[in-house]
């Protein structure tokens, strides 16, 4: 199998172009001329999903959108422009990265204190995520285990990368480590807040049913070494809720997804 894609009337928004991966001067490739495309949909957005197996690269392709890593060859382009400089891409990393030492409302305060946000402004905007994500009451606690659960925590991480609305959101198996109560609350409120904010966010996971409830397009990744090799179009309804994963269209896409990461 293999993918390739067509630019249309809209505008590109990122770009993988012939992307490789290699730690040791080209002798092996953990990725190998990986191509991607995604659009900018006004006043909508998209929720990327990029599925495949632990070990793949996924959180690899993540890191090169976000300018963390540079790839060994190939390009990464936002908007249109090669991937360099300072561009307005929030992340949310497999493990919380809430600042201890601050209170879960500086945490979501920053992003906006950086951007000059008058505070007061700033905090008022702060209470208003905070209460979106669940977390009133809980704003002046300090964001670390101990004072918070691992999901408020992730919460917090949430709240703070969507509080300035940019166009783009990375989030890199923000479940992991969760029980799986808490990882669902987690997975209906990030579908909430897409809706509601209408960002494109690009989720990587190894997760099945994750993908298949959040995205509105899933891209698969094969084996060593590894590239997108399947496109998948979801047009399960908006907005998903529990019994969105209970619904006969979301199991059989969940099956058909399983049985193309079974056969690689």
């Amino acid at each position: 199998m293999s993918y390739s894609y067509e630019n249309t009337h809209l505008p590109d928004l990122i770009e993988l172009k012939n992307i490789s991966t290699s730690y040791d001067g080209g002798n092996t490739f953990i990725i190998k001329d990986m191509n991607l495309l995604i659009e900018d949909i006004p006043e909508r957005g998209e929720f990327i999903v990029i599925l495949g197996k632990s070990g793949c690269g996924k959180t690899t392709v993540l890191k090169y959108i976000a300018g963390l890593m540079t790839p060994y060859s190939g390009e990464v382009r936002i908007r249109g422009k090669l991937r360099e400089g300072n561009v307005p891409i929030s992340m949310v990393f497999q493990e919380p990265s809430a600042l201890e030492h601050y209170t879960v409302l500086k945490n979501v305060m920053l992003p906006l204190l950086y951007r000059g946000v008058p505070v007061h402004e700033a905090q008022d905007r702060a209470m208003t995520m905070i209460k979106a994500v669940g977390l009133e009451g809980h704003q002046h606690k300090y964001a670390k285990f101990g004072k918070l659960s691992g999901g408020q925590v992730q919460r917090v991480v949430i709240a703070r990368s969507l509080i300035a609305n940019p166009g783009m959101v990375l989030m890199d198996e923000p479940n992991r480590g969760l029980d799986n109560e808490t990882a669902l609350q987690i997975n209906l409120l990030v579908a909430d807040l897409w809706e509601k904010l209408q960002s494109t966010v690009i989720l990587v996971t190894h997760d099945i049913e994750q993908a298949v409830f959040l995205g509105t397009h899933l891209y698969i990744m094969g084996n060593k070494p590894a590239k997108i090799i399947h496109e998948i179009k979801n047009d399960l309804p908006h907005p998903r809720t529990r019994e969105t994963m209970r619904s006969k269209d979301f199991l059989d896409l969940r099956n058909s997804v399983e049985d193309i990461l079974y056969d690689l």
